[in-house]
């Protein structure tokens, strides 16, 4: 009797040790707070059959213990991207060539580069792709950033000043907004303003860049910033795609957590895929002009919560599947190396974090995403708020934004050099 009950035993636990941990680990409630109050009886739980604690990417984990951060956990959900998007990025397969000698990609139209999901763990190139799809008009033909707003916070003393910008981003290639789907004579990718609107003291501060169709980067950025002390226009040097957005600790680099082609980079590298807590359902409102000039104008960032400067309580995180990728900038760029855990369905980055030159952790990238409908239709996601977290000042200058894909009426000519001087003015 006791050699059956000895056998029953060791069967039922090698059961168990072979059993997938969705079925022996509790699984955590939609709904739940993860704070530094519950954090230990949770991490060991499961959500979504996933280990909680493995959903906690880089510095989630100490932010969380140290520094207050707070994720309310939801049920995922899929979010689509357009069907032209999609269509376009199969088409790619059969005429996008990847160069590994110079890591440059070539015959690309619309859509991504390469299908994310053709992309292998193994391929020591896999980096160089995913940040090519990246660089792609990923959010619409043209980007429209509304009533976009930059939060000075200290950590200790909350909102310091608020600074208003205009930006548009229009994309002279892969445009699928109804019209050409190139534009111009194939030398331009892109063409960015970026000015400050208030306060006075700041008004007119921004450029104007145009970012050139070459793979191999050796064409360095076209970059202008109006001066108003003499009302002219200054050509920046190649190297202002490094350099701090105004007054604020986010680059022009970090435009998009990661702004710059790969060739831009030293190298890349695909470091893994994972499923982590992020914002993909990001609130519907970002920007509140009835508050105007006070916290609530920015329902989405939690700016009366010490340390003022992470995501507010309504503001929901869910599981999503990343690739994990890490980039060495050129050695005269501020950081010595960046990682973004970026979607692996479609080229959205959710989380970031970069090294100072010693190797040091130094910032913390969390953007808040959403869908939107462009004018045209064109079904998009996009981001709309980002924390951009200096740790070693414990400052952030967190942008919010009520952003639109494929405003109607915008044409090349209305991004340029003389737009800027004219808002700038």
């Amino acid at each position: 009797m006791y050699m059956k009950i000895l056998a029953t035993s060791v069967v039922s636990l090698g059961l168990l040790v072979g059993a997938p941990l969705s079925s022996i680990a509790e699984e955590m409630p939609e709904g739940t707070i993860i704070n530094a109050a519950n954090l230990d009886s949770v991490i060991d739980m499961t959500f979504e059959g996933k280990r909680v604690g493995d959903m906690l990417p880089g510095k989630y984990e100490w932010m969380i213990r140290n520094h207050h951060l707070a994720i309310p956990v939801r049920h995922s959900e899929p979010v689509p991207m357009d069907e032209k998007y999609m269509s376009w990025t199969q088409k790619s397969k059969e005429t996008v060539k990847f160069n590994p000698t110079d890591r440059t990609a070539t015959g690309w139209t619309a859509g991504m580069f390469f299908d994310p999901q053709d992309v292998k763990m193994d391929d020591p190139h896999a980096g160089d792709k995913l940040i090519w799809n990246l660089r792609g008009p990923t959010y619409g033909a043209t980007m429209d950033l509304r009533h976009i707003s930059w939060v000075f916070l200290d950590a200790t003393k909350g909102m310091e000043r608020i600074q208003r910008w205009w930006a548009q981003r229009y994309y002279m290639e892969g445009r699928l907004d109804g019209g050409p789907i190139s534009e111009g004579d194939g030398s331009i990718m892109q063409k960015t303003v970026l000015v400050a609107t208030y306060p006075q003291d700041i008004k007119g501060l921004g450029i104007f860049q145009i970012r050139y169709n070459d793979p191999t980067s050796k064409t360095p950025d076209d970059t202008w910033a109006y001066l108003k002390s003499v009302r002219r226009a200054r050509r920046l040097t190649g190297s202002s795609w490094m350099d701090p957005i105004g007054g604020t600790v986010q680059l022009y680099d970090d435009w998009d957590i990661w702004d710059a082609v790969p060739t831009k980079y030293q190298s890349t590298k695909l470091l893994g895929r994972q499923w982590i807590f992020a914002i993909a359902h990001a609130p519907l409102m970002t920007v509140d002009l009835t508050y105007k000039n006070t916290i609530k104008e920015f329902p989405a960032v939690g700016m009366d919560i010490p340390p003022h400067f992470f995501p507010a309580p309504q503001v929901q995180w869910e599981p999503r599947e990343v690739f994990v990728i890490e980039g060495v900038p050129p050695v005269e760029h501020p950081y010595s190396k960046k990682t973004v855990w970026m979607e692996v369905d479609y080229p959205r980055p959710y989380y970031g974090e970069a090294l100072d030159q010693n190797g040091k952790f130094w910032k913390s990238f969390i953007f808040q995403n959403r869908r939107d409908v462009g004018d045209d239709g064109y079904l998009s996601t996009m981001p709309v708020v980002g924390h951009i977290i200096d740790w070693k000042a414990e400052f952030s200058t967190t942008w919010s934004s009520n952003m639109k894909a494929n405003p109607a009426g915008v044409e090349a000519d209305d991004v340029t050099l003389k737009k800027l001087i004219s808002i700038a003015k």
